[in-house]
């Protein structure tokens, strides 16, 4: 056996960094708990949901310059500072907090790579109709 595969089975390389060994399939370690196919894809949506780095705001703008972001943990808007604003993962979740706060708010899109918070969503204005606004249902069931 080579200098090189006996270092590899001790679990070092020839460098001397360590080197992950992969286990044989079918076998479980020692208290190895066996996922149900539903417990697998929860575990798989939520490692997808903390890679994913978009994120949602509320948001209600009345100019490029005059924008407020609000913060869910003190209930009120933080004017034109968007590091001051809850971001929500999930749009839904974004919606329904948008919804008890009436009309007038819009959800923004952004992104957290790089540890810098960047818009995504394009700047729609206050009296534009680019965009959904939310606030309370004309009718039960439709957005108004």
């Amino acid at each position: 056996m080579s200098k090189r595969s006996a270092s590899k089975e001790r679990g070092r390389s020839s460098d001397g960094t360590r080197v992950r060994l992969a286990r044989p399939r079918g076998r479980r370690v020692r208290g190895q708990v066996k996922l149900s196919p539903a417990w697998a894809r929860e575990i798989n949506r939520r490692v997808r949901d903390s890679e994913n780095p978009v994120r949602y705001m509320l948001t209600s703008e009345f100019s490029r310059r005059f924008i407020l972001y609000y913060d869910v943990s003190r209930d009120a808007f933080v004017m034109n500072d968007p590091s001051g604003g809850t971001l929500f993962k999930r749009r839904e979740a974004a919606e329904n907090v948008g919804r008890l706060l009436g009309r007038g708010v819009l959800i923004v899109k952004f992104t957290t790579k790089g540890r810098k918070l960047k818009r995504l969503s394009p700047y729609r204005g206050f009296g534009q109709t680019g965009g959904k606004r939310l606030g309370r249902p004309a009718h039960a069931g439709e957005l108004s």
